[in-house]
């Protein structure tokens, strides 16, 4: 028997000649890659392909590679070379900085639940434009669209991984073997292949990285299968906006799909902005929706009163769960941003089964801005661990729960399994809590601090933790003379509306809120847990009577998202408006009314930004008038830059006429004595007679050029020269270094150079025909052999240096064409800014800048108003029509969103100078500090969080795009922000008054200016009584507060939408010892 040894893949092996191992950079089920040293120092990726040569992954890819080598495109990745090398297939390709997957790894991290939009669609053309570009010119479809094989090669997406690559024109297109299912269109499982198969993968990947999941959710092949065949996508998570596009680049008829992979990006890409209507991916029963009458609190007795200064204050946030460790992210980034200016001292604790919730919140603890808390990983163990260690504290605890844990170690949206973890690390938490409420007694002194858990019903972790966290929480507080320190739980909620996609989400609900019903019962103590030494709490002292249930926002309305209203709810409630919110969230009826039936409390929130003063007015409109002539420019600045930005842009493109010249020559050799060597070789195959036959050499030598595809690499030299060279233009208009003037001045001058080059190279060619005509001549009176076939070889390199600089004129005239496209589309832009420019309202006049009449401080922050203004508008304005030459501008609607955009940038600074102003006229400097950055909040918390994310852009604009909280899904604003009273009316109504009860309006101020514009508005808008209360500092938020809400009627609306089947809800009651009813 033979047997043949395997060289062991390790660093310094040399599969190939020159290229030596240094680090594996990855790894799969078929094969490993590596980081390469190669010849020249360069550094390369190898990927080992297991297998032997005829197995079937090795052949398959084998073959996708000898289809893809002679494919090129400047998004496509670079295939080097390949071969088989110890019974292994081996590839050689450029080195990539990473992939889609890392990116998106990256992003959620650091808390974000997926790459950031514009980031992500820019990634997503580069794609399509090579998907396309497979499509269209070779019929082939790459079968292996997914995120680890999307590359990242200086800041652009290449494709790469090309082992399904199939020729759409073959018979057999079978490709079962080897797909990545998660991505794969329906017709790959029947191995039926088309042209509009990779779309349907880009489709599926856009939404996996922009919200962090799948429109299809099975776990194995089967149930992929079936769901990409026959089910339809659940695309909730998606914004309103991008649904239409993406449902259909997910049909299963790919007919129905887009033409191209570009066509479905660009229709993502013009869905901002427009009325956003939800699609339905399928049919469902209408439900009905209650309405129970709602009764009007009257306002309250400290209404238009103000609170002269804020001081701060301590609070406890227990954050539990996915969505508490989304809301104590934010709380702690709104500290970290306001840093010794904040007026709040915060303490957290986070519980969580989940490692990636943790992992990221650890994160987050590298900066020594980010308020430290206390991190409790809550995991839940297997069910033979349980199996086999002691059970007897889980007495509470139904015994199917304890053997049957899911396989993921998650709850996965189980109350019990939340629970469940809870009680297996009870010493842990009360160990973090004690000591998280040690230290809280320790620092607050005399002044009473603020507790609150937050989290969400509709889960596993927080619904099935919180029951017991609470009472528990209550306990350790009394212990640690904290008695007079309330307990606010605030607790989220899946929308009434139910989501046929999550209806574990209602039974979760629905079981959760019965159990705080029952606990808000005089008669119900919450009775401890002597499994875990936990003890007993009497009713009426269990923070549970007080909890505020806030239902997350209806997707067909604008709605306010749960998370943001409870970390605003939460903010004011603990930086100024504690005492203002606790006396709207007593009852007014006497206690023994309000005790004989459970009750719930809501709240909704909305930020007020529509209130413009004349101020902002009139310097909105004069910085984006600005930021529109900064982008135009200035034509005699632009003159004197314009011939080193010509030399600039032509060196950064490669545009050398030496380039072209080589590259025709190069069937020939790379260098003068290797194209000798060539010639003379050509030439000893013939004759005296022929060798002086000049169209017989430039015959033979245009043969020899036509076989090496030397003018299609001509073409394709001069594609990618021009795709650098609209990179390098709208990279150096994002960056502010040229605008478009100079940009135009610029492309006039590499036309120019073209043209100069032309002229050269004809009057080049002129010489050499001289050259060839003069030597010739001198070879009519000498017969020496020896002299006629060196002669022959010096015509010849005349000949070849003819046809090359022909070629090389040639492409440079062609060249200059697509410069001309640039400079007409220059020239367009140039025109539509300057018509922007007129229709941006006030005085349209260059020299008048309403700015330099302000105040020091306001126009110390003009240019950092622009800078954002600019890094806000340039990529969709500025740069749209760079990127695509058919991008149609609306001047007006230019001129609109820019002044849109500016309005709220320009209020944070007129708001954050009259604060001060207000400040040092009181000589509360500390309280100035606060002001200043608190109104200021919502835009600099954002550029904190960046910063990490987007460091060169930083760098560059001083404001980043990159958000960690992203747009949430059906067009509910995150941060509940409004721009008109009515709308805001609408978003901070609780959607549990649909139930009943009572409510309350309360309108937040941070001056009495404030109060004078905003009170008369909201009270012509609100039919009930208004609540008004100046808070310094604060932005102007509405507080709508909801009571005595009957849980029975909750219940009953949960139980509608949730088909009337209550056993299941019954199931997921956390624990087996108590009565439920």
């Amino acid at each position: 028997m033979t047997v043949k040894t395997t060289q062991t893949i390790a660093p310094g092996y040399e599969p190939i000649t020159g290229y030596t191992l240094e680090k594996k950079i990855g790894e799969g089920g078929f094969g490993e890659v590596w980081l390469a040293n190669a010849p020249g120092g360069l550094k390369k990726a190898v990927k080992f392909v297991f297998g032997a040569n005829d197995a079937r992954r090795g052949s398959r890819e084998l073959k996708s590679l000898e289809r893809i080598k002679g494919v090129h495109h400047p998004f496509l990745l670079t295939l080097e070379r390949f071969g088989i090398v110890d019974d292994r297939l081996v590839i050689v390709t450029e080195l990539a900085d990473g992939s889609l997957e890392d990116v998106l790894k990256r992003h959620q991290d650091r808390g974000s639940c997926g790459i950031p939009r514009a980031a992500l669609l820019s990634y997503l053309h580069d794609a399509a434009d090579a998907l396309d570009y497979l499509h269209g010119s070779y019929q082939l479809q790459h079968l292996d669209v997914k995120p680890g094989n999307l590359l990242l090669v200086g800041g652009h997406v290449k494709v790469g991984d090309f082992g399904l690559l199939k020729d759409l024109r073959e018979i057999d297109h079978s490709v079962i073997g080897g797909l990545t299912p998660i991505y794969a269109p329906p017709e790959l499982f029947d191995g039926r292949p088309c042209i509009n198969s990779d779309q349907y993968s880009l489709a599926v990947m856009y939404q996996e990285l922009l919200t962090g999941t799948r429109p299809f959710t099975g776990r194995t092949i089967a149930q992929l299968a079936t769901q990409h065949i026959h089910a339809a996508p659940v695309l909730d998570s998606l914004p309103a906006a991008d649904r239409v596009a993406v449902a259909r680049a997910l049909e299963k008829d790919p007919e129905r799909r887009f033409d191209s992979c570009k066509d479905f990006v660009e229709a993502l890409r013009t869905t901002r902005g427009r009325d956003e209507t939800p699609i339905h991916t399928s049919a469902k029963p209408s439900i009905r929706t209650r309405q129970e009458a709602v009764e009007d609190l009257p306002s309250l007795k400290s209404g238009k009163a103000m609170v002269h200064a804020r001081v701060t204050g301590h609070a406890l946030v227990v954050a539990v769960g996915g969505v508490g460790a989304e809301c104590l992210h934010e709380l702690r980034n709104r500290v970290a941003t306001l840093h010794s200016a904040c007026p709040l001292d915060l303490h957290s604790v986070l519980i969580d089964t989940d490692m990636h919730t943790i992992h990221a919140a650890r994160l987050a603890e590298a900066s020594d801005r980010i308020p430290p808390a206390t991190i409790l990983h809550t995991p839940l163990k297997s069910a033979q661990q349980y199996r086999e260690g002691r059970t007897d504290h889980f007495r509470s605890l139904s015994r199917r729960w304890i053997y049957n844990v899911p396989r993921s170690g998650t709850t996965e949206g189980m109350r019990p399994l939340g629970r469940l973890a809870m009680i297996d690390h009870a010493k842990t938490i009360d160990l973090g809590l004690r000591e998280s409420i040690d230290h809280l007694a320790a620092v607050c002194g005399d002044r009473i601090p603020s507790v609150y858990i937050i989290g969400s019903l509709s889960g596993g972790t927080a619904s099935g933790m919180v029951m017991d966290l609470a009472p528990r929480i209550r306990t350790i507080l009394d212990e640690a003379g904290l008695e007079s320190a309330s307990v606010l739980p605030l607790l989220s909620t899946v929308s009434l509306q139910g989501n046929p996609h999550q209806p574990l989400t209602l039974h979760d609900s629905f079981a959760a809120i019965s159990e705080i019903g029952h606990y808000m019962l005089p008669e119900n103590s919450y009775p401890g847990d002597p499994g875990v030494d936990w003890s007993g709490v009497p009713a009426s002292r269990n923070p549970l009577r007080n909890a505020y249930v806030v239902v997350d926002g209806d997707h067909a309305l604008p709605s306010g998202s749960a998370a943001a209203t409870m970390v605003d709810y939460l903010w004011a409630d603990a930086t100024g408006a504690g005492e203002l919110l606790a006396e709207a969230r007593r009852s007014d009826q006497a206690d023994a009314a309000v005790l004989a039936k459970p009750m719930l409390r809501s709240v909704g929130v909305a930020r007020l930004k529509c209130v413009r003063a004349l101020e902002e007015n009139l310097l909105a409109p004069a910085a984006a008038r600005h930021l529109l002539l900064r982008w135009l420019g200035n034509p005699n600045e632009s003159r004197q830059i314009a011939g080193p930005t010509t030399e600039r842009l032509r060196k950064r493109c490669g545009l050398e006429i030496a380039n072209y010249l080589d590259e025709v020559k190069a069937p020939f050799g790379q260098d003068a004595d290797a194209i000798a060597r060539n010639l003379s070789e050509m030439l000893s195959r013939l004759s005296v007679q022929e060798m002086m036959d000049g169209p017989r050499i430039a015959r033979l030598l245009k043969e020899k050029l036509s076989e090496c595809d030397v003018l299609d690499r001509l073409d394709r030299r001069a594609a990618t020269q021009m795709v650098m060279l609209r990179r390098e233009v709208s990279v150096r208009m994002h960056d502010g270094r040229i605008d478009v003037t100079s940009s135009i001045q610029a492309t006039e001058g590499l036309m120019k150079w073209c043209s100069t080059q032309v002229q050269k190279l004809e009057q080049f060619r002129t010489d050499l025909r001289e050259q060839q005509t003069a030597l010739r001549q001198e070879l009519r009176s000498d017969t020496d052999l020896e002299r006629e076939i060196e002669a022959a070889e010096k015509l010849a390199m005349m000949e070849l240096n003819l046809i090359a600089s022909e070629m090389a004129g040639e492409q440079l005239k062609a060249f200059a064409k697509r410069i001309e496209s640039l400079h007409a589309t220059l020239t367009k832009m140039a025109v539509g800014i300057a018509k922007a420019i007129r229709c941006v309202p006030g005085d349209n006049r260059d020299t008048e800048n309403p700015w330099t009449e302000m105040p020091q401080e306001i126009q110390m922050r003009f240019n950092a108003v622009l800078e954002n203004l600019h890094s806000q508008t340039a990529s969709p304005w500025l740069l749209g029509p760079l990127r695509d030459a058919k991008v149609e501008w609306d001047e007006q609607e230019m001129a609109t969103d820019l002044v849109g955009k500016c309005l709220p940038v320009v209020e944070n600074v007129i708001d954050a100078h009259r604060q001060s102003s207000a400040s040092l006229n009181d000589s509360t400097t500390s309280s100035a500090s606060v002001l200043t950055q608190d109104s200021d909040l919502t835009n600099t918390q954002t550029i904190h969080e960046q910063r990490d994310t987007n460091t060169d852009q930083l760098a560059r604009t001083g404001v980043c795009e990159t958000q960690t909280f992203e747009q949430p899904q059906n067009g509910t604003s995150l941060w509940n922000e409004q721009t008109t009273i009515e709308s805001a009316l609408q978003v901070a109504s609780p959607p549990l008054l649909q139930c009943g009860g009572r409510q309350r309006l309360l309108l937040l101020v941070g001056s009495e200016s404030d109060r004078e514009r905003l009170e008369p508005q909201v009270s012509s808008a609100h039919t009930g009584s208004l609540t008004t209360v100046v808070i310094p500092g604060v932005t102007p938020i509405l507080v709508h507060e909801a009571q005595q809400i009957p849980i029975d009627n909750v219940l009953e609306q949960l139980e509608l939408v949730s088909g009337g089947n209550t056993q299941v809800s019954k199931r997921l009651h956390a624990r087996s010892d108590v009565n439920w009813k």
